[in-house]
């Protein structure tokens, strides 16, 4: 910060806090001239440094005279008025962001085809994380194979967060593994995390050896798909996201007779 304004002061309120710095204590009319604020000026500068608490009034004489309280505490005494005004702009943001989120719902309209892409892990990843948190009904993962991209013990407890944050905003979630994903993400998952959310409902989990490859069914319309890399297939290219109910029923419609014949599990 190169001055007070920077904390809320006026030019003119700077400027006399200043001049007053320098003189000790001093009248109004001192002030103006030792700051060069206007005088017509100089009063209601004064006083918004006296509603602020930075100057000192004494008003057994006249003319009135002013001293400075030391610059630490006008320093304190701004930043906490300023703490307070991003407090409340904060709630205020937070308190006006349902309401916000409902309009822009409104008027949202979804194209029945859209696709997008990413390119690598990680930006597979924040793609991935970005239409789950996105999901407002149902959530379908079917996991047959780890790309060698993705460390398991490091995205596998994330990626269950996202999904214990989806479920307890009620969204309906089904995972769908192959025995060996299920081993390894049963080792690099916390046992207490996975029964944790195994225990809660909406959320079911199974296992198949009768599907195959690694996509995310979002909404029953959209499906984050994973492609792999045509010269390395145990590597990870990127993700796909497709918006399209054709193709989301299709990937649907597979899912549920793999799920069907899946192997329900209660527990880890």
């Amino acid at each position: 910060m190169e001055s007070l304004r920077d904390l809320g002061l006026s030019s003119y309120e700077d400027r006399a806090y200043r001049g007053l710095l320098s003189l000790g204590t001093g009248t109004a009319a001192a002030v103006a001239e030792e700051s060069g604020v206007p005088k017509g000026r100089v009063y209601d500068a004064l006083g918004g440094l006296e509603s602020r608490g930075l100057v000192r009034v004494q008003t057994d004489r006249e003319p009135k005279r002013y001293a400075p309280v030391e610059p630490a505490v006008a320093v304190d005494r701004l930043v906490e008025t300023k703490r307070r005004e991003l407090r409340q702009r904060i709630e205020t943001y937070e308190s006006g962001k349902s309401e916000l989120i409902d309009r822009l719902a409104d008027a949202e309209t979804t194209d029945d085809e859209f696709w997008t892409a990413a390119v690598g892990a990680d930006d597979s990843l924040d793609l991935l994380f970005e239409r789950i948190d996105a999901a407002e009904e149902s959530i379908v993962v079917v996991a047959t194979d780890v790309s060698a991209q993705f460390d398991v013990d490091r995205e596998g407890p994330e990626l269950l967060d996202r999904l214990l944050g989806a479920i307890r905003s009620g969204v309906d979630v089904s995972v769908l593994l192959s025995p060996d994903v299920f081993d390894d993400a049963r080792a690099a998952v916390d046992a207490d995390r996975a029964t944790l959310t195994i225990a809660q409902g909406p959320f079911e989990l199974r296992i198949t050896e009768d599907a195959y490859g690694n996509f995310y069914l979002i909404d029953g319309e959209e499906v984050c798909l994973e492609v792999a890399d045509p010269l390395a297939p145990d590597r990870l290219f990127g993700m796909l996201d497709l918006r399209d109910r054709g193709f989301a029923a299709r990937v649907r419609d597979g899912f549920e007779a793999a799920w069907a014949d899946g192997t329900v599990v209660d527990d880890v």
